[in-house]
């Protein structure tokens, strides 16, 4: 039996009506969906593409700047405390630390947002950092006060505070995260610091006779400890002593001198190749670079450098090695084949640090003085871009998976 519904012409319009209003909610609530989808994937997307970033402390504007390093293009810039100095990545955390020395903090970011999620108190003046092999704690160096803080990532807070350091540069943790090796600045000793007891457990003097001439950062020139490089297995250290004119290669295990070698005058500090082939260091007092073989333990070469050398960066292949030299603002290429000086390139400004991409193919160069970050194509020896206005006075760079170095 067939049967026919009939509506008044008010029933149609009010039938046709309510169907118009349910598809309209079907598409809100479709596209609100999709949206939503859309941000969720958009932040878990800004940290697992974090290795692709760059991330520049600027010390006059109090920010980070982030450059995508696929484009070469400055993507943000993140407000920070006062005077950052030099910043960490922790991929396992999703987490960004950045020490602020003029107001004695720490800022740690979140990847996914880009926001600043904890501030750390911390000791007098923190420059330095390390971070664990476990990627969740990281220390800091107090060189104003003499002291080494633990920070924990996941907490965001100061776990423990170790004194008794003197004037505390650059660090490294040893490969199971169980000791920290300190340069100290204001000395000619390694400390070595027990973490789990939070003690300095070993002092390790470099060159004859043991030398404090700081505790806390004075005005002196002195130049003690700048730096402990290990190898990439984490068994020898490298301690350039640029007072004593000498290098001290340290079992970091047996925590002792193995061996003392002669360098040029005022040794910097010590920068790995990444094969971990090769030590360099520059002697800024007679502006020339010590190569060492890490397999001999040998200087294999004595290359000519600059003024007032800041960093060594080392890529494509580990076959050539770009010195920065503060002082020309230039770099000066180094064939580490041929051990022989290959180029030079005028950067027109103050460089301070820079960091060569994992595939060895790039190198970036903060300039204080323009503002500005150098990027150089290693392979073929020239500048192809300068990103500029990335902040006011950039102090460094950093990227995850790559060697990172500050002053």
């Amino acid at each position: 039996m067939f049967y026919r519904f009939w509506f008044s012409k008010e029933e149609e319009v009010n039938k046709v009506m309510a169907i118009k209003k349910g598809f309209t909610k079907l598409f809100f609530s479709f596209f609100s969906i999709l949206f939503s989808t859309s941000i969720f994937l958009s932040e878990a997307n800004a940290a697992e593409d974090v290795n692709r970033y760059i991330f520049v402390p600027n010390r006059a504007s109090a920010d980070i700047a982030v450059i995508d390093t696929v484009t070469d293009e400055l993507i943000r810039r993140i407000e920070v405390g006062s005077v950052p100095h030099q910043v960490v990545v922790s991929d396992k955390l999703d987490k960004l630390a950045v020490t602020n020395s003029a107001d004695n903090t720490l800022s740690i970011i979140d990847l996914n947002t880009f926001l600043v999620v904890s501030t750390v108190e911390l000791g007098e003046e923190p420059e330095h950092i390390a971070i664990n092999p476990s990627g969740d704690v990281i220390a800091v160096g107090n060189i104003g006060g003499g002291s080494i803080s633990f920070v924990s990532l996941n907490k965001g807070s100061e776990l423990k505070r170790v004194s008794g350091l003197y004037e505390p540069h650059n660090m490294t943790f040893n490969s199971d995260g169980s000791h920290l090796f300190v340069g100290n600045l204001g000395a000619n000793i390694v400390s070595v610091i027990n973490v789990n007891d939070a003690r300095v457990e070993e002092e390790i003097s470099i060159g004859e006779h043991k030398t404090i001439a700081s505790t806390h950062l004075s005005e002196s020139e002195y130049q003690g400890i700048i730096n402990i490089t290990s190898t990439p297995n984490g068994k020898l250290g490298f301690a350039a002593y640029g007072e004593g004119d000498v290098m001290a290669i340290i079992d970091m295990e047996l925590q002792k001198v193995i061996r003392n070698v002669e360098l040029g005058n005022l040794p910097w500090r010590a920068f790995a190749s990444p094969d971990g082939a090769h030590m360099l260091v520059p002697n800024n007092g007679d502006r020339t670079i010590s190569v060492f073989s890490t397999k001999t333990l040998e200087e294999i070469a004595r290359l000519p450098g600059g003024e007032d050398m800041t960093g060594i960066n080392i890529g494509w292949f580990d076959s050539l090695a770009y010195v920065i030299s503060r002082g020309e603002n230039k770099l000066i290429v180094l064939d580490l084949i041929s051990m022989k000086k290959v180029n030079e390139i005028p950067l027109l400004s103050t460089p301070e640090t820079g960091v060569i991409t994992p595939d060895g193919k790039k190198l970036y160069v903060a300039l204080s003085s323009s503002d500005e970050v150098a990027v150089v194509d290693v392979r073929q020896m020239k500048i192809v871009k300068r990103i500029g206005n990335v902040g006011e006075e950039p102090w460094g760079v950093h990227m995850l998976g790559a060697i990172n170095y500050c002053h």
